[in-house]
């Protein structure tokens, strides 16, 4: 009676590694597949603050739907749009929600060569 039990319970002890590991292993290549968004360098490049412009949408989300927004170069805009479209072709995967995440007091400067965000100065 003692061998039957210790071989059910190794039975069970087996079954359960042989479980968790083909779900690890399933993680795995369900999430190796993904990659971080990282647009390409050229669309923050300027040389004055004019060259520069603020984009509502800098990931697969838009701020007002809990994404980000930055300051890229304006005649570099419609690149990012075409870069995300491609990176963001999974949208079933991609989860945005319904949160505004917009900020109306910034505004598009060019520091050392980059387009970035900075607060609006009140004059």
């Amino acid at each position: 009676m003692k061998f039957s039990r210790v071989l059910a319970l190794l039975v069970a002890l087996f079954t359960t590694v042989l479980f968790v590991g083909l779900g690890v292993v399933r993680f795995h290549e369900e999430t190796a597949t993904h990659r971080p968004v990282v647009p390409p360098y050229e669309i923050f490049w300027c040389q004055t603050d004019e060259d520069c412009a603020v984009v509502d949408r800098m990931g697969c989300c838009s701020c007002r739907e809990g994404g980000a927004h930055a300051a890229v170069t304006k005649w570099r805009r419609d690149d990012l749009e075409d870069f995300l479209e491609g990176a963001c072709r999974p949208m079933s995967a991609q989860v945005c929600v319904q949160v505004d995440l917009c900020r109306r007091d910034l505004v598009a400067k060019c520091e050392d060569r980059r387009c970035t965000l900075a607060v609006k100065t009140r004059d």
